[in-house]
């Protein structure tokens, strides 16, 4: 069977929703942490964005509508916890290298128990407890393809021996906040995502340490989050490559562990996310600097010609390169892609209703899409409209101009 008739079968059985991800093995291969757009920001002096900070433009911002002094002392506030405890993203217990008088469990000894059903529900409670509003696990295939083969500082990455499993947790972040984008208070609850994400992979790979098991707690670093998140049953890949999740939308951060304590794992799932989004497009049309692909099917390599991309996997690319120099121009994060996803909205009735049908008649979706506009047409609802940052202050459940 040649590359051709084996892309089309992968086609086939992925819009059938019987695999979550759809990978050429001939093409794709592990990815190198270094080529991911933040890393490459730091050594690669042939991309425009090279050595241009975030912040840059901050100072001259200030006092712009939606760029207030407070505004970004709250943002620089919410990535405190991220930026500062990097023992959140050790590999070694960070527990030998302090002396603490907190009793650690693991002078109990080894927990044994051959119970997968049960050892994914403890695990799964006590990440609800450490701050994660979803978890799911999945199994690592000897070959996985998603964990990248170096870090960002080029350092070979291969797992310890044994580890198999892989724990992901989604915080999700405030709704409101995001509901202002590009502005300030959608960054502070994207900083304060990644800071909670910090806190819950520490406590879970603490957590299984204490139990006499392996644990390496990762971020964005180790490994691709998305497919993780997919696999593990916690949504599935949308138009713009981040995950979307059946009850939270887009409004989530993921953070995974990985470990060898014996679990169960999760199946993906398939609630009609890749249909709706070949109709939507919303990402596209929304993106300030136009990095995400208005094509109705995903392609197999990315048209942007950037090594930032990983051909082979069957999906929409995003320019990651143009997409990253806005938010130098813009001071801060963009989070517009994930603000006008319907899929984003918060829970209720008539998006219950909606994602009952576009999951099971997504004939109806160009339908579902339309009735999404139209509501965002009455003035008093601010359904889906971009929100005033400035008034974001004043706390109003919502905002309006």
């Amino acid at each position: 069977m040649n590359t051709l008739d084996s892309r089309k079968n992968l086609e086939k059985a992925f819009k059938k929703g019987k695999i979550p991800l759809a990978v050429d093995k001939s093409v794709y291969k592990r990815f190198s942490g270094r080529n991911m757009i933040f890393a490459r920001v730091m050594w690669d002096e042939t991309y425009s964005g090279y050595r241009r900070a975030i912040n840059e433009k901050e100072g001259t911002k200030v006092g712009m509508k939606g760029y207030s002094q407070e505004g970004y002392a709250a943002m620089n506030a919410a990535w405190m916890v991220h930026d500062n405890f990097r023992q959140a993203f050790s590999w070694d217990n960070p527990r030998e290298s302090t002396t603490s008088l907190t009793q650690s469990t693991t002078k109990l000894g080894k927990f044994f128990s051959t119970n997968l059903k049960k050892n994914s529900a403890i695990v799964k409670r006590i990440g609800k407890v450490f701050g994660s509003c979803s978890v799911g696990i999945t199994e690592l295939n000897p070959d996985y393809p998603y964990l990248y083969t170096h870090n960002r500082k080029n350092d070979p990455i291969e797992l310890p021996k044994g580890i198999k499993f892989a724990i992901v947790m989604l915080i999700q972040m405030d709704y409101q906040a995001l509901k202002t984008s590009p502005a300030l208070p959608a960054s502070i609850t994207t900083g304060n995502g990644y800071s909670r994400m910090a806190f819950a992979i520490a406590s879970m790979a603490d957590f299984l340490r204490n139990l006499g098991y392996q644990a390496i707690p990762a971020g964005n670093d180790t490994g691709l989050s998305v497919p993780l998140a997919v696999e593990a049953g916690l949504g599935q890949f949308g138009r713009n490559g981040l995950l979307i999740n059946p009850k939270y939308g887009q409004a989530v951060r993921i953070c995974k562990v990985y470990t060898d304590f014996p679990l169960e794992i999760d199946q993906p799932i398939d609630f009609g996310v890749t249909q709706f989004c070949r109709v939507c497009k919303k990402c596209a049309k929304y993106c300030p600097s136009q990095s995400i692909l208005y094509d109705d099917d995903p392609t197999w390599e990315s048209p942007w010609g950037s090594f930032s991309n990983n051909n082979g996997a069957y999906k929409w690319y995003v320019n990651v390169e143009t997409c990253y120099e806005f938010w130098v121009k813009n001071s801060t994060e963009c989070s517009n892609c994930i603000r006008v996803c319907p899929f984003t909205k918060p829970p209720g009735l008539a998006h219950d209703v909606a994602r009952f049908f576009i999951k099971h008649l997504p004939m109806l979706d160009p339908l579902w899409l339309r009735l999404d506009n139209l509501m965002a047409l009455f003035p008093w609802w601010r359904y889906g409209k971009k929100d005033n940052a400035d008034k974001f202050w004043e706390g109003k459940k919502y905002l309006g101009k």
